[in-house]
């Protein structure tokens, strides 16, 4: 049916579409294209000044020990912990053990997941690195690719704005997922 999704085995109105360019709640949202990371659009959005962190990582190193990555992967991201600041719902995806982790991986099928930062200051305060995702996969993931390693400056120039949201968002770094079959040829020996 047009207008509906199933969730949970009931069919619901559809979510209106985002638009991050009108302003209402503040709200975490990923970046979907290559366009948006290379303008930088993002910084100039309603909802980026709510989304810097306000924890920074205590100074230290890891423990000497192995290491434990937690990857979030709920529901496909930006669910109850989308709303800046804060939701409603007690039931909420929630971490209770972080002492057990040592970095922690905010997930989600987009080109690139940008971590809330209630995630990211909940993480610092317990010690542990967070991680966005820039993903790629299936056809559309590999023309990304290509766009994006098409030349030495333009793969420097992405990894220079990725960089930039993490530093600008306050959160550790990326996990790079590209499942993707990548061009040899871009990648003398």
């Amino acid at each position: 049916m047009s207008g509906y999704e199933v969730v949970d085995g009931e069919e619901e109105p559809a979510p209106a579409a985002f638009d991050p360019a009108l302003p209402s709640a503040p709200v975490a949202y990923p970046l979907k294209t290559l366009e948006e990371l290379e303008s930088r659009s993002y910084f100039q959005s309603f909802h980026y000044p709510f989304n810097v962190a306000s924890v920074d990582l205590p100074p230290g190193e890891l423990a000497e020990r192995g290491r434990v990555l937690v990857c979030h992967d709920m529901q496909g991201g930006y669910v109850d912990d989308k709303w800046v600041q804060g939701g409603n719902n007690p039931d909420a995806y929630a971490i209770w053990h972080w002492h057990l982790i040592d970095i922690f991986v905010y997930f989600s099928h987009n080109l690139v997941t940008l971590p809330p930062p209630c995630w990211t200051n909940t993480a610092h305060r317990h010690g542990v690195k967070v991680l966005g995702t820039f993903i790629a996969e299936w056809d559309e993931g590999r023309q990304t690719c290509n766009k994006l390693l098409a030349t030495s400056a333009t793969a420097l120039m992405y990894a220079d704005r990725l960089v930039e949201l993490a530093a600008m968002l306050g959160f550790d770094g990326w996990l790079l997922n590209l499942e993707v079959e990548l061009d040899q040829a871009k990648f003398p020996s």
